[in-house]
């Protein structure tokens, strides 16, 4: 397990005080990793990377913000890569949807590490990081994903949602009214009817119950 004589500095970030218990004692496996954040809300990743960047970035999908309401994960991946382009971003996360998987490796994120996994996986991960590897997949993911990202496939198509597109769909296949999303997204109802017809057209889907299907049958949700 060695990495060098190189100090790996590292945020860790789940609303559940267990995990990032566990996340730290398997991370303690390895001598050159030093834990410089430990956060329990999307926002507070945000503003302690701010003021202490980190080489490696751990965290979970979805967390509430300080709001207390749960955060988009897209959109706190998407603030990560913005903000600090440098760092490997791991996922890990009980989220198993395929769809969101291939989506966040598009975005830039080093690693998607589901919590089922054995715990040598984010250590692997981590290890990882100090590859040249652009990527790292687990065992679950490896096989066909590992084949589709080799060959460019599954991770870029020509019908691709934009990120916006993508969010409104998720949102309104769980069940939340145009308003709720309005809320959830601070945007206008002109702006998330746009979003969601646009992803619409694109899938080639006419109704509402078609997109429900389609959402579910692709494991977009």
């Amino acid at each position: 397990m060695n990495m060098s004589n190189k100090i790996l500095h590292v945020a860790i970030a789940d609303d559940h005080p267990v995990v990032l218990g566990a996340i730290r004692q398997e991370l303690a496996r390895l001598p050159e990793v030093r834990i410089d954040l430990e956060v329990e809300t999307g926002d507070a990743l945000l503003n302690a990377l701010r003021r202490s960047p980190c080489e490696i970035v751990i965290t979970d999908f979805t967390m509430p913000n300080d709001e207390k309401e749960d955060s988009d994960g897209f959109s706190l991946i998407k603030r990560i890569k913005a903000d600090h382009p440098s760092s490997k971003v791991i996922v890990y996360t009980a989220m198993a949807n395929s769809a969101v998987v291939k989506r966040l490796y598009r975005m830039g994120v080093f690693s998607v590490i589901n919590k089922r996994e054995k715990p040598e996986e984010l250590i692997n991960a981590c290890l990882a990081t100090q590859s040249t590897k652009q990527v790292y997949f687990p065992v679950s993911l490896r096989g066909e994903l590992e084949v589709s990202w080799a060959q460019g496939e599954a991770f870029s198509h020509a019908k691709e949602l934009t990120l916006s597109e993508l969010e409104v769909v998720r949102l309104f296949v769980e069940g939340n009214s145009l308003s709720d999303i309005c809320d959830r997204l601070s945007r206008t109802p002109s702006t998330v009817s746009t979003h969601k017809n646009n992803a619409m057209r694109k899938l080639g889907l006419s109704t509402d119950a078609e997109l429900i299907k389609y959402a579910y049958s692709t494991g977009m949700i």
